[in-house]
């Protein structure tokens, strides 16, 4: 009867309450399941069960994305609460699919263990499941719940990664963290997901950067995550879950003297009131206290287990109890025999959980000679033995809480600790597991801090290295780059070896770079050119510097990175082939092109791809070409830019290059927008696609950028107000949001709405003393709104101060448009002699250019006006840019009346334009332009004059 339903469980099918009542008694008749153990009432927590109880059924009704964290000191109730939780769960008809998963106090953070217990538990595979085994089992839970092909097979490598089962694929941790989500996602297609991280102040950083990455982007998803941690984890990320809208922290304080009474009636019924008012003194309110105390009691014979709890049987008139909850089980370990302490003691070097393999291998016992040990150990309710057949460490024992570990690893002697810990890593070792490179690392470690002095310790201080490099191998390849920092930095504390503690240096600073630590990485990077070049070791010292440069233009500081680069280059640049040379060379050219030197930038982008194409670095050809090109585009060899970063696209899509890609599609945006803004939009869009796929965000403000400046002349404005609202760009930084913000800006002025609060917004996002980029796109949206307001005499002022260094072209263009609705001859010549100087090539300014031209002719009242008009509205319809098209139309309306055929023409399709686009300044200017009524500027003389021109009828 238990395997047809326990096969449904497993697969998360909905199961009438009886049924799952039947899986969890047959499942804990199946060894020492909680039921066998002392279970204290649940008393003094009901608030926050409800709480959870409604955050569940919250996150399914209205699919969103919630975090619940729950935080206490040890013993305070986290677990039970938890567990509780679980209860009410297995008790509901509809599906929830429930995981859980727990970061070991061991391995200084195992990277992503938690997380890759869910996926066990999910996939119905153990930890000690062989790999074909475990893939099997992935790639089945992947068929039920993935139903695109293409799908599961760019998933499936990313799972096996986690489990340490295959190597981690080409992508990055975007990559990662996106195939990761998606996993859980399409789970939560199929009812509530339910994630419970354990010990959440022991996880790698990259563990918690996951949550928040899941928590952001798959917020519109039925996933509801708990976290169960001590305060420590505030200590480390002090912003945990802050100005989240989907977050809830419950922190659990103590329980009352009430509530503990209610706690001591319920576990010991009859127990007289010195021994409750002892216990009460003693335990401040912490429920563990109490358990503990009662176990203690219960071996000691003084009180014996009945139908229904416990009853005194011995004399409690006095109880001797230690102060606290260490040194309460303390006394219950010390009150073991010696031959039970010492097991405790040898499973507590293992971790809060281990395998019976695993304490023979400290031991050298057989099994016949543990087991009786460890089931005597089970009795006394310091460990449990895991049952769960849903569960990944099934077969597994485990301390009952994590003090009890603490405590009992407490208790080693320095000697004792140094060879437990080198017999721990020796068996993990021999396990050959990459996802344990964690564990295995700490325990070298662990054994090396012990006992570090003479040749043994030198000895394992060269074991340490070896594993700590290795952990930090696999944490930077699962994109738990700050974890990688960590164990790097360890090993940098064994190590005496100058040429190793060059390398260690320079992987530290190379690894700290993706954490956002870049004034660590420009510390360990410097260090590391340092030591390479004390060494002779020319080649490493061409790589640390090229990956410092790399640091500093990933921090803004261009000019920095060409005062490190270009010296080295000088002193390194014979060795031609030597990939950190080539490296080096290609920062170089990085660097001319971010100041602007882009001359100097194409001839050291040439010097790089020669190189690198000679010795099959693909990489660095891939982001030489890109450099090249965005050079060639400031230079005006447009086709060459295009031809370029199309190239460079699709060898990093070969590659799995992400991060370069998305560099090329940047700059591809930016090369073809004055050519043709409808391809720049096709492909920033689809960027931003990409970008949303993996969870990447790096380029977002640049892409979106891109495609807000097409959006404007295509008419494509609905989509900037979508996309203004998605969790893509809505979880972006501050300073990442000025692309956003102007676009707003630009866009609510041009629909004649309310654009004050964005304004406010973009200016307190740059600041006063921004960089002059910056400031110039401050100045460039009060041009246009300006112009879209009718403050046509402030039009110039601000174009004039966003021509440096961004818009000289656009600003000259704008200038003119307002010059012509003011019938300013002057400043309109003046503006097309800036855009006829202007060196940029493209179909878009030769559009301006003829646009402008054919106003100056009207102005001018030469005859040829009408028919440079026409050329003009021939090129925009050409590029399909209505809004251009519309607002030419304008231009030609305004200054040469309504009242010809082809003006009555040129207005009837602006209005229409106008009308579709919502642009109500303008479509009130057409409209009044061929009424023939006055416009006055807004804001000059209080309405006090009429701008237009004495003995004219046209309006302006």
């Amino acid at each position: 009867v238990f395997e047809p339903v326990a096969e449904q469980t497993l697969k998360g099918k909905a199961l009438p309450v009886p049924a799952w009542r039947a899986l969890r008694v047959v499942a804990e008749r199946g060894g020492a399941g909680r039921s066998e153990q002392l279970e204290a009432p649940f008393i003094g927590r009901q608030a926050e069960l409800r709480l959870l109880k409604e955050m569940l059924h919250a996150t399914g009704r209205e699919r969103r994305a919630r975090l619940v964290s729950i935080v206490g000191h040890a013993g305070i109730g986290k677990s039970r609460l938890a567990w509780e939780f679980q209860k009410y769960v297995d008790g509901l008809v509809e599906p929830i699919y429930w995981h859980e998963g727990r970061s070991p106090a061991y391995g200084e953070g195992v990277a992503f263990w938690a997380l890759g217990e869910m996926v066990r538990r999910r996939a119905r595979a153990a930890e000690t499941d062989d790999p074909r085994a475990t893939r099997e089992r992935v790639e089945e839970t992947l068929r039920e719940f993935v139903p695109d092909d293409a799908e599961r097979r760019w998933i499936a490598p990313r799972l096996l990664a986690l489990l340490g089962i295959e190597e981690t694929p080409a992508g990055g941790r975007e990559e990662l963290f996106a195939a990761w989500r998606t996993f859980f996602e399409r789970i939560a297609a199929n009812g509530t997901v339910v994630m419970v991280f354990e010990d959440l102040h022991w996880a790698d950083s990259g563990l918690l950067d996951f949550i928040d990455h899941l928590l952001d982007w798959s917020r519109n998803h039925p996933i509801l995550v708990v976290t169960l941690a001590r305060p420590e984890l505030l200590d480390r990320r002090g912003d945990w879950g802050a100005g989240r809208r989907n977050f809830v922290s419950l922190s659990l304080e103590r329980l009352s003297e009430d509530e503990m009474r209610e706690l001591l009636a319920g576990l010991v019924p009859g127990l007289p009131g010195s021994a409750v008012a002892t216990i009460l003194t003693r335990a401040e309110g912490v429920p563990l206290y109490a358990v503990e105390t009662v176990r203690m009691l219960l071996h000691e014979g003084r009180l014996e287990a009945v139908e229904g709890g416990y009853r005194p049987v011995g004399d409690l008139s006095r109880l001797e109890i230690p102060d606290t909850l260490h040194a309460l089980v303390a006394a219950r370990l010390d009150a073991l025999d010696p031959a039970e302490r010492a097991l405790v003691q040898d499973a507590a070097v293992l971790g809060r959980s281990f395998t019976l393999a695993g304490v023979r291998a400290l031991t050298g016992e057989s099994a016949e000679e543990l087991e009786p040990r460890m089931r005597a150990l089970v009795r006394r309710e310091l460990l449990a033995l895991d049952t769960d057949p849903r569960s990944p460490e099934r077969g597994q024992y485990r301390f009952v809480q994590a003090v009890i570990r603490e405590v009992a690893y407490g208790t080693l002697s320095r000697r004792d600790r140094r060879s437990k810990h080198l017999a721990a890593a020796r068996y993990f070792e021999s396990l050959g597991e990459e996802e344990l490179a964690g564990a295995l690392a700490s325990h070298y470690l662990d054994a090396y801090r012990a006992q570090p002095e003479g040749p043994e310790g030198d000895a394992v201080a060269v074991q340490a290295r070896l594993a700590l490099k290795a952990a930090a191998d696999r944490s930077r390849a699962l994109g738990s780059y700050a974890q990688a920092v960590v164990y790097l930095e360890q090993a940098l504390t064994v190590t005496t070896d100058p040429t190793e503690e060059a390398e260690l240096l320079e992987r530290a600073g190379t690894s700290a770079v993706p954490a956002g630590l870049v004034e660590l990485a420009e510390s360990y990077l410097t260090q590391a050119v340092e030591r390479h070049r004390e060494l002779g070791d020319r080649t490493g010292a061409a790589r640390a510097t090229a990956r410092l440069g790399s640091a500093l233009l990933i921090a803004g500081r261009p000019s920095d990175a060409l005062a490190r680069l270009e010296p080295a280059l000088g002193e390194l640049g014979d060795l031609v082939s030597d990939p950190g040379v080539i490296e080096l060379t290609a920062e170089v050219a990085r660097a001319h092109m971010r100041t602007g030197d882009h001359e100097a930038a194409v001839e050291w982008a040439e010097r790089a791809l020669r190189a690198a194409e000679a010795a099959e670095v693909v990489p660095l050809v891939a982001e030489a070409l890109t450099t090249k090109a965005v050079s060639f585009g400031a230079l005006g060899r447009l086709r060459e830019a295009v031809i370029l970063l199309e190239g460079a696209i699709r060898l990093a899509e070969e590659r799995g290059l992400v991060t370069t890609e998305l560099r090329a599609r940047v700059n591809l945006g930016n090369v073809i927008i004055r050519d043709d803004p409808r391809a720049c939009l096709k492909v920033s869009r689809g960027a931003l696609e990409l970008c949303r796929k993996l969870g990447q965000r790096n380029f977002v403000d640049y892409l979106f950028g891109n495609a807000m400046d097409a959006s404007l002349p295509s008419g494509e404005w609905d989509w900037v107000f979508e996309a203004a609202s998605d969790p893509l760009i809505l979880e972006l930084a501050p300073a990442e949001r000025i692309s956003v913000t102007m676009g707003l800006v630009l866009l609510s002025a041009c629909r004649g709405e309310p654009a004050a609060q964005h304004v406010r917004e973009l200016e307190a996002l740059v600041g006063p003393h921004s960089d002059p980029q910056h400031r110039a796109t401050v100045e460039f949206v009060h041009a246009w709104t300006a112009l879209a307001e009718g403050r046509l005499h402030e039009v110039a002022r601000h174009a004039a101060a966003a021509r440096e260094p961004s818009y000289g072209a656009e600003g000259a263009y704008l200038t003119a448009r307002a010059a012509f609705w003011l019938r300013d001859a002057e400043a309109a010549r003046a503006a097309l002699t800036e855009l006829e100087a202007d060196p940029a090539r493209g179909r878009v300014p030769r559009a301006e250019r003829r646009t402008v031209r054919a106003g100056v002719a009207a102005l001018d009242r030469r005859g040829e006006a009408t028919g440079l008009y026409q050329e003009a509205f021939r090129a925009w319809r050409e590029l399909e840019l209505p809004f251009e098209l519309a607002l030419s139309q304008l231009d030609f309306v305004t200054l040469l009346g309504a009242g010809e055929t082809e003006a009555a023409r040129a207005a009837e399709e602006a209005r229409s334009i106008f009308e579709r686009l919502g642009a109500k300044p303008f479509l009130a200017r057409l409209e009044s332009v061929v009424g023939l009524a006055p416009v006055r500027e807004a804001g000059v003389g209080r309405g006090s004059r009429s701008d237009v021109p004495e003995g004219t009828t046209a309006p302006l």
